[in-house]
Parts: structure tokens; sequence; C-alpha cells
């Protein structure tokens, strides 16, 4: 779990013809320039739409071919690439959330397809350049100019440094990254290259085919994806980029006073200037089975370690028997040992000790009536505000005579409320709310009679 702003994008990412599903909107990775449009199509061409028909998808088919689609059908007056008739096909989505690019019958565009083959008509869409001839003054000046056959490939590489703070969504361009090593695969050869000055790196003249373009970091930096394959096709170019930022690591141990790991326990690593789980930044990361967490890709700054921090309470958990605990061991904040990290830096061994588990116990309580009688098999929502209110509920229901029964660990701190399993009193959205009880905070420590929940009967 990570609330960094590098988390990638909700939503739908269109990848040419790898798309895994219709998407609820249609959202594109960027524009590629003429020269890339061209190299990674499989059809290029200039043609006047004459028709269009729908196809069905067919049971069990997946990606693009999973929903309805239209195909049409173009009269081609000028073909670049693929194309070897005076007809051709062309499928595309129907709009909206698919991507699909409408086009008029009597029209004439510039159309850049993908895929195809096995009886299947290549695809276009709206992120690619595919427009209207009207609207394609640069591509078509591009296309026209073309070098004969056999003038080989070009692949534009750029190695971009970002700046990252400690802050979330606090990061800059640091221009590009000069000296990267990078390997190139492909046509029957591999070679490296480094960057110039700006962080790019330029090959041409290569043999048309499928290229793994691969980033070789020192471990002091890091990029979302190292590797890269792109197929290019015969006078065209590809472009490859890649966004670096610092790798700063912090690795340690969470363990007992006796030494036994605390596995499964959530590790955070906050902002040391704001802390507070509530509205502070943090990275976050699950010990393993001998309690080791490890954080990578960290910007330089100043933090602090601790441990139920920031949670996500679950019955049973039992990470619950912890308390919350700062690096080295120390119950608050202010007593914490500031954890200083430079660009690329790796601190190791930065171990947490954290008492000894707490004794597991258990919330007994009643549901009744204002009457005294029982509530039979309410339900009984509770939440874990041992520290703060995280917003999540766990529930249980009481039985016949209205008990229940809520397991914990002691010192946990719970908000407690019950409601009746009975129906809505009329229709809820006009003659009033749910029978339900005001809520009660309970502590795991608290011992004597049973707790006692009362829940007033609306008719």
């Amino acid at each position: 779990m990570n609330r960094r702003s590098l988390l990638l994008t909700l939503g739908c990412l269109l990848l040419l013809l790898a798309s895994a599903g219709r998407a609820d909107a249609c959202s594109c990775a960027g524009s590629k320039s003429p020269c890339a449009e061209f190299g990674s199509a499989s059809a290029v061409f200039v043609g006047t739409v004459t028709g269009m028909r729908t196809t069905q998808p067919k049971p069990g088919e997946k990606g693009e071919d999973a929903w309805e689609r239209n195909v049409y059908r173009f009269a081609v007056l000028q073909p670049f690439l693929g194309v070897e008739s005076t007809e051709f096909e062309v499928a595309t989505g129907q709009g909206g959330g698919d991507c699909g690019f409408h086009f008029s019958k009597g029209e004439t565009y510039l159309v850049y397809a993908y895929g195809g083959g096995e009886g299947k008509p290549p695809s276009t869409n709206i992120c690619t350049r595919t427009a209207a001839v009207s609207e394609a003054a640069e591509d078509l000046e591009y296309l026209r100019n073309l070098p004969a056959h056999g003038a080989g490939v070009s692949i534009n590489i750029a190695v971009n440094r970002e700046l990252r703070s400690v802050k979330e969504g606090d990061s800059k361009p640091g221009g590009g990254l000069r000296d990267a090593r990078l390997s190139v695969e492909g046509g029957g050869e591999r070679r490296e290259v480094r960057t110039d000055a700006e962080g790019r790196v330029s090959l041409s003249g290569l043999t048309p085919g499928t290229y793994k373009v691969k980033l070789l970091l020192p471990e002091e930096l890091m990029t979302y994806k190292e590797e890269t394959e792109v197929t290019v096709a015969d006078r065209g170019c590809a472009s490859v980029v890649y966004n670096v930022r610092d790798n700063g690591r912090v690795a340690g141990r969470v363990a007992d006073t006796e030494g036994r790991a605390a596995a499964g326990i959530l590790v955070t690593l906050a902002d040391a200037e704001d802390p507070d789980p509530q509205h502070g930044w943090g990275l976050y990361e699950r010990t393993d089975e001998e309690g080791r967490y490890s954080f990578k890709g960290v910007a330089p700054g100043r933090y602090v370690l601790a441990v139920n921090l920031v949670r996500y309470p679950q019955a049973g958990d039992p990470t619950d028997s912890y308390p919350r605990t700062f690096y080295p061991g120390v119950a608050e904040a202010s007593r914490a040992e500031v954890v200083t990290l430079g660009a690329g830096e790796s601190l190791k061994d930065r171990d947490i000790v954290v008492p000894s588990p707490r004794a597991e116990c258990a919330v007994n309580g009643v549901v009744v009536w204002q009457d005294g009688s029982p509530v039979a098999h309410a339900y009984v929502g509770f939440r874990d505000v041992t520290y703060q209110d995280p917003g999540m509920d766990n529930s249980v229901q009481a039985d016949e005579q209205g008990r229940f029964q809520i397991k914990c660990h002691q010192g946990q701190t719970f908000r407690v409320s019950a409601s009746s399993n009975r129906q809505f009193v009329g229709d809820f959205r006009r003659d009033g709310p749910m029978e339900r009880s005001e809520p009660l905070r309970v502590s795991a420590d608290a011992a004597g009679a049973p707790l006692k929940i009362v829940i007033t009967k609306l008719r």
C-alpha cells in the first residue's frame, strides 16, 4: 500500500491491441510523432469510407474482440504501409469507453491501423493519429516524403531525471540523465549505448523488426519499467522514454523484546515534519514471516519509522496485539529517532523493537430493547479507534438472547453500536431511520458486567 504520487492512474489506459476488456472511460497514453506512429502501425493509408458493418463478439473471445465493433470499408486512394489492394477494412470500437473512432461515409481519412491477421481486420482508435485528411497535413507531409524502401529504421531514446522530495506529489523535472547505459537487442545483434549530455541517444539504419531496449541503472536509481519492446516498420522510427528517480532504500526488522518476529505488521515511513497519519504522508509495507520490511524508491529526506501508525484493522488480526511504536522502540513520535536518507542511499538494520504482544481478550455484551427484553439476532458493528478513527467497520451478529462477543487484545478501544434485524419502518426514505443504538466507546481493558446496548423500538 502506497499513497505516493507514483501511484498509477486508475482508469483505462489504452494499449493498442492489448486491452483486457471494455473500459468505462477512454484515456490515451499520449500522442506519437508521425514517424513513430508509422513505425509501429501494421497498415497506413489514405482512403474514403464506402460502408460499415457491425460485428458481434463470439463466446469466449477476449480483449477488443469481446464487445461489438464497427468494421469500416475503405476505397484506398494512397497506400503507405501494409495495404496491397484497392479496398481495405479497419475495425474500431463504437465510441465512448472503448475509444472507438467515428468515421463518416463518403469522407476521406488518413488511417493508422494495428494488428489484424487470422481473418480479422486491423484496428484503429482515437488514441492513434488517424484523422480526416483535412486535419492530417503534418502526417501527410512526412509520409509523402518517406525515403525509398530499405532505408532501415531508427530508435530514439530519452532518459529523464525526476526529482522527488519527502512530500507526496512534490516532484519536478531534473533534465536528461547523462551517460545512462542502455542495451538494444534485435535484428540479430545486441549493442550497448550511452546517453549524451541531454539524456538522449538515437540509433539509425537498423533492420526493421522487434527490438528490446533495456535501461541499465545503478542500484541508486530506479525506473518504473526497465525493459521496453518496440516493433518498427521499415522507414519508421520508435521512441522510448524512461523517467528515472532516486532509489533510496530503508530496511530492517520488527521484533518484540524477546526477539520474536512481528510478522504481517504494517510499517510506515512517514515525513518527520508531519507524521500524523490523519493528514501526513507516508509509505507502507508489511513485514514478512521473519518480521523484515524493505522500502524502495524513497526520495531523499527526513523520516520517522513506525508500526501500527496507520492501520486497516480486521477482527482477529494478530498484529492488533502490538501497540503503536516508533523507531527504535518508543511510544511517542516526539521521541522517535529521525531517519535521514540521502539521494539513492541504502539504510539497513533500522530495527524496531515492539513490546511483547498483549493478551487476547473479549468484549462481551447484550443488545436489548428499552424494556430490557433481548433484541434477537441484532447486528453489532464495531470499529477499532485505539489511535484514530480509520472509518472501517467490522460486525458480529447477536444470538437469540441478544448476546454477542467481540474478540480483541488488551489495550484496544472500540466504537460499538447495534441495530435490529427487523425491516425498516414503512418507507425508510420518508418515515425515519433504521432501529439502531447510540454508539458507545469501549475499552478492551474494562472489566465487570457485560456491555449493554439499548435500541429504541420504533413500532
